[in-house]
């Protein structure tokens, strides 16, 4: 395990030293969670604007869905 520190505002702070162990440690894994979730959602975000990008070049220089099809028959 590693720790890492997160900025709060003061009322959450102290509330988070008031709760139990116990819902400390669901809390911890339900913020593993939605990092891991953040974490797969932005790569899929980065994939799908690098494929647009690449579409985009494609596209400018000429190659067209017909053509590409072309090229992939013509092996």
């Amino acid at each position: 395990m590693e720790r890492i520190v997160i900025e709060v505002d003061d009322a959450t702070a102290k509330k988070w030293r008031a709760v139990s162990p116990k819902i400390k440690s669901e809390l911890e894994k339900s913020f593993e969670r939605q990092i891991d979730e953040l974490s797969e959602k932005m790569k899929e975000a980065n994939f799908e604007n690098l494929l647009k990008i690449v579409r985009e070049e494609a596209a400018k220089n000429g190659l067209t869905e017909e053509i590409l099809q072309q090229l992939l028959n013509d092996k």
